[in-house]
């Protein structure tokens, strides 16, 4: 699978999570998806980056609360579940409080799958707030 494939799969499977606000940067080829509710503001809940040197899911795991390192325990699950270390893939400036995924470390269905499974369970952690 290449980036292209899961960057398409992956924007359909977040837009198909629930109702959705999706914003595109007009500088940068970057999606973020923040979810709509009725009742209280939910804040960013993905961005998805195709740059050339970023091309991965940003988790805002804990959005909104910059000082949070609960995106480090989520970045470590990542990591153990699909098999990749993020310091040695990517040199970018990390925030605690957001978790990556690779966009070539989802190769095969079954990585994507597993992917999706992580994805989705922050996602219904983050609408409960």
């Amino acid at each position: 699978m290449n980036e292209l494939m899961v960057f398409t799969d992956l924007y359909k499977f977040l837009g198909a999570l629930g109702p959705m606000r999706i914003s595109m940067t007009g500088k940068t080829f970057s999606v973020g998806f923040t979810p709509m509710r009725f009742v209280g503001k939910v804040a960013k809940f993905a961005t998805l980056n195709g740059e050339k040197n970023h091309q991965c899911l940003i988790l805002h795991v804990d959005a909104g609360n910059p000082t949070s390192t609960r995106g480090e325990a989520v970045q470590h699950a990542i990591q153990m579940t699909l098999g990749f270390d993020i310091q040695q893939m990517r040199k970018f400036k990390r925030k605690n409080h957001e978790a990556y995924i690779p966009l070539e470390v989802l190769t095969n269905t079954k990585s994507l799958e597993a992917a999706k499974e992580l994805i989705e369970n922050e996602f219904f952690r983050a609408i409960k707030k």
